[in-house]
């Protein structure tokens, strides 16, 4: 209760504090996105759905986040707004989990986890919106305490999600998450905003400039390659593989809340210790961990095991994502913010698609086996761009 404190009162020195409604319509919003993510994919398969078609399900999640976050960044900046599109997400939310709810068949699920996908677009402004209250030196641990709240609630809900599925039957998460969408959408409405004057018609030529910025795209690229792995595996096909260890829906929320713990702990340790650590090896670190996470499941046939290393990920995500969430606007001016983060966000909504979708194909006709080796390479892939990056940033100073 203390960390949940902390991160919503702003806890970085020089800060404009964050009000507390914030905070809670925060932790709303991932709760109504992931409560019943754990039980997904094995929902899925109960309603018949191939691994092809589980893949596609989990995929259909980054698809309006590929597809809508530079345009939404772009609009908010234009607009000098950011709240407007964060109640419409809340709402979006509730609407994706009420399709979840209804559905007659794995088709259905795609299609209801695709207006979810729309919901968590509205990520861009939130992220911004809450940087707006913070100095840009303090941006990379500003986004690590926004990631440590993120953590909270998708630790909490992934919990209770496995076990409302237990106790109350398979819909008990989806009725959940639509509840939560509204009232997070209740309390942005009561939040005042300042708003700011309208940007004028971005010229194209800095608009492109923004968006090809070569520090941008690399670290989007790299925060592409994470997802890849941690969707095809934590939110795909590893409960999938413990479901077919024996592991029960509750469980599964344990092992995805497993894998959440340990990505808020490392989350909690680069917002305090960020500015004291080297960045680009900080997120290296992070990329061989989860590397290592994904290559040793199908070696591992105990739940403790498999627990302990999607423990291991979860800590190479915390080190690495919140540190490539800053680093993304860090350079960027207040008007370009946002659209400095929908590119960001868009670009790794690629990983979120490809992973899981790929992760499927390949699981249907090599085996889960070769599915994480391939996830455990994107992130050697990501450890080498950025190795690459550094030596040649060291060389031009």
């Amino acid at each position: 209760m203390l960390i949940l404190w902390r991160t919503i009162a702003g806890p970085i020195p020089g800060a404009r504090r964050p009000t507390i409604p914030f905070g809670a319509a925060a932790l709303f919003y991932w709760a109504a996105l992931y409560i019943y993510v754990p039980i997904l994919p094995v929902y899925a398969e109960a309603l018949g759905a191939s691994f092809t078609m589980i893949g596609l399900i989990v995929a259909a999640y980054g698809v309006g986040q590929l597809v809508l976050r530079l345009p939404i960044g772009l609009a908010s900046d234009w607009w000098g707004r950011r709240k407007p599109f964060c109640v419409a997400g809340l709402l979006i939310a509730s609407v994706g989990c009420a399709v979840l709810l209804a559905a007659p068949d794995p088709a259905w699920l795609v299609i209801g986890r695709g207006i979810v996908g729309v919901s968590a677009a509205a990520w861009v402004t939130l992220t911004v919106m809450y940087s707006d209250w913070f100095s840009p030196e303090h941006a990379p641990a500003a986004m690590a305490w926004l990631t440590v709240l993120s953590g909270i609630a998708q630790m909490a809900s992934t919990i209770s999600g496995g076990w409302l599925a237990d106790t109350l039957g398979w819909q008990a998460p989806f009725i959940m998450g639509a509840g939560f969408g509204l009232l997070g959408a209740v309390l942005l409405l009561g939040i005042p905003e300042e708003q700011r004057a309208r940007r004028a018609d971005p010229r194209w030529s800095r608009l492109l400039a923004v968006c090809t910025a070569p520090r941008l795209l690399i670290v989007s690229i790299v925060g592409a390659l994470i997802q890849y792995a941690f969707w095809a595996t934590t939110y795909a096909f590893v409960p999938v593989y413990a479901h077919h260890l024996g592991a029960s829906r509750a469980v599964l929320g344990l092992l995805a809340s497993g894998a959440l713990v340990s990505y808020t702990v490392a989350a909690l340790a680069v917002s305090r210790w960020i500015t004291r650590w080297d960045a680009v090896r900080t997120t290296m670190i992070g990329l061989a961990l989860q590397a290592a996470s994904a290559a040793v499941v199908p070696l591992l046939h105990d739940l403790l095991a498999l627990g302990l290393s999607q423990a291991v990920g979860g800590i190479g995500r915390g080190l690495a994502m919140p540190t490539l969430l800053g680093l993304s606007i860090q350079t960027a001016s207040s008007s370009e913010k946002a659209t400095a983060m929908g590119v960001f966000q868009a670009v790794y909504a690629v990983g979120m698609v490809l992973g899981p979708a790929s992760a499927g194909v390949v699981a249907e006709t090599l085996g889960l086996t070769i599915a994480f080796l391939l996830s455990a390479l994107m992130c050697l892939t990501g450890l080498v761009l950025l190795a690459i990056a550094k030596r040649r940033n060291a060389s031009s100073r």
